[in-house]
């Protein structure tokens, strides 16, 4: 008894320890904290019952009905066990809905068994064996592992190949763990040992799983960046406005190839940017971009700063996507007149604000771009990577006819 007091002491210690990690872990939604801590909530339940069953197996100093409401709760408790393994992946079907009827009906069985006396006989010296019908329980717990199995063969599947095997082998080890308790039996007591571990390396397995795929959506980001970044027609304009520059004014020309090499140069060298880079150093790149323009646009494009900080920093490629907005959809579409495109900071008291506003078209924010349009994918990912780089936000307010100001806001 001493020894299995030792090993649900350690499985115990072992689920507070995942729960501690789970309530931590911000990259984890509160519906999944909440599966997590259910499961290890239940694993543990489902061991202190087995561990309260056998120390009162024989104990005279409690009377029966203790001890046939503890193995009540033990057989209730390991199926759930077992049943929150499948739960913890989150993904509904019919395996989970056959999981679900298992346990119902499992519990139902085993409160009837307490005045039954279906599932254990206990003679007088509070020694207690299986009774009648304990095969049925053992046809539930056969059923709950076979389902448990099959679920995350399933759940494989939505990983890379590279990280099955090591998800499969815990799985390998839960089922030794459980099977070495249920066959070898006597003082062999493996089975939430072996659960407690193999939710610790499910978790981080899972975790590790979780940044692969945010590293392949930071790629994915990336290329899309610079898909939206090489626009055929801002550089056939471009190099059709310094061709004509070099017949009518070179020494211009030579100016405008320089910042068109500069503007390329810092595209390449944002796109292998992961940390925020200081603002001053986004605004220059968003200025060449402007001051490519305005060789086409020429009087027609009037661009305004209004710059009160600089001292924050700012996701890279942020400013300049929103300004190119500003040009494309609001300056172009605009009928007679000056386009302006106006760019401003301030300090606030929750951080500081940019903001991009244009008197340009406009348009009606009922009626945004389909998904699949460059602006959108490119205005998403900004969005994006502000929240996710520097917890910050952008906001878009349009009217038809009258411009659009886009602000972003930056804590700090």
């Amino acid at each position: 008894m001493t020894y299995y007091s030792a090993i649900i002491l350690i499985t115990c210690l072992t689920l507070a320890i995942l729960a501690i990690l789970v309530i931590e872990n911000d990259r984890l939604s509160r519906k999944e904290k909440t599966i997590l801590l259910q499961t290890y909530a239940a694993v543990a339940l489902a061991a202190f019952a087995e561990w309260l069953g056998i120390y009162l197996n024989g104990n005279t100093d409690y009377p029966q009905w203790v001890l046939k409401v503890v193995k009540c709760m033990d057989y209730i408790m390991t199926p759930l066990a077992g049943g929150m393994l499948v739960f913890r992946i989150d993904t509904r079907g019919i395996l989970q809905s056959l999981v679900e009827i298992i346990l119902v009906v499992n519990t139902f069985f085993q409160l009837a068994s307490i005045q039954t006396g279906w599932m254990i006989t206990i003679d007088s010296e509070n020694h207690y064996s299986h009774g009648p019908m304990y095969m049925i329980y053992t046809g539930f717990y056969l059923a709950m592992i076979v389902l448990i199995v099959i679920e995350y063969i399933s759940y494989g599947r939505n990983f890379r190949r590279q990280n099955r095997a090591s998800l499969y082998a815990v799985i390998i080890l839960v089922m030794v763990s459980i099977f070495l308790q249920e066959l070898v039996g006597g003082g062999v007591r493996t089975a939430y040992l072996g659960m407690a571990i193999g939710l610790s390396l499910l978790f981080i397995h899972n975790q590790e799983f979780v940044q692969l795929s945010k590293d392949d959506s930071l790629e994915e980001q990336r290329f899309q960046i610079l898909m939206s970044q090489i626009r055929p027609h801002f550089l056939y304009n471009t190099l059709g406005a310094i061709q004509e520059l070099c017949d009518s004014d070179p020494r211009e020309a030579g100016r405008a190839t320089a910042k068109f090499s500069r503007y390329l140069r810092g595209n390449m060298d944002s796109l292998g940017a992961t940390e925020p880079v200081p603002f001053g150093k986004e605004l220059e790149h968003t200025k060449l971009y402007l001051e490519l323009e305005k060789l086409r646009f020429e009087s027609s494009l009037q661009i305004v700063y209004d710059i009160q900080c600089t001292d924050f920093l700012i996701p890279a490629l942020t400013l300049q996507p929103i300004a190119e907005n500003a040009v494309k959809h609001g300056i172009r579409g605009k009928r007679g007149g000056v386009g302006t495109v106006r760019i401003s900071t301030r300090r606030t008291e929750d951080g500081f604000k940019v903001i991009v506003e244009d008197n340009g078209a406009g348009f009606d924010p009922d009626n945004i771009p389909e998904p699949g349009e460059r602006s959108h994918i490119g205005i998403a990912n900004v969005r994006e990577r502000l929240e996710r780089v520097c917890e910050g936000t952008l906001t878009i307010e349009s009217e038809v006819g009258v411009g659009t100001r886009a602000t972003i806001l930056i804590p700090g």
